[in-house]
């Protein structure tokens, strides 16, 4: 059985009408919070993700 390990990068557009400033916090808060799922194709199943951390 081949394993394979790759890393990509996913924009966030973030976006908050009910207040004046979005907080590191705030990032830090919604990328825990946030279901990153992702699915099998074919024959390639996805057996594990992690947040690796956040890019400037």
């Amino acid at each position: 059985m081949a394993t394979k390990t790759v890393y990509i990068t996913v924009r966030l557009d973030i976006e908050n009408d009910k207040v004046e400033q979005i907080t590191d916090e705030d990032v830090q808060e919604l990328i825990a919070e946030t279901d990153y799922s992702f699915g099998s194709m074919g024959d390639f199943k996805i057996t594990d993700t992690e947040i690796c951390g956040t890019n400037d």
